[in-house]
């Protein structure tokens, strides 16, 4: 699956090069995972909603997620 990358890079705030080299290597959430972490504190992930389970709100909020990416990416 396409994450679209980091959701808060961490290049360009400094010309030296070990400092670079040395973030190239460090993870982090990906965009996808932001996105479908904010989906999570829409009131239907939360069982606000009657007809919204709970144990399905981790997979809402990722089509969510790759939603928002495919919508992205048309822009683009």
């Amino acid at each position: 699956m396409k994450d679209s990358g980091p959701a808060f890079p961490q290049h360009g705030w400094t010309k030296d090069t070990e400092t670079l080299k040395r973030m190239q290597d460090q993870g982090g959430m990906s965009l996808r995972d932001w996105f479908a972490g904010m989906a999570l504190t829409h009131p239907y992930a939360q069982g606000g909603d009657t007809h919204f389970k709970t144990d399905k709100a981790a997979a809402w909020a990722y089509e969510l997620a790759d939603a928002m990416l495919a919508e992205r990416d048309k822009e683009a």
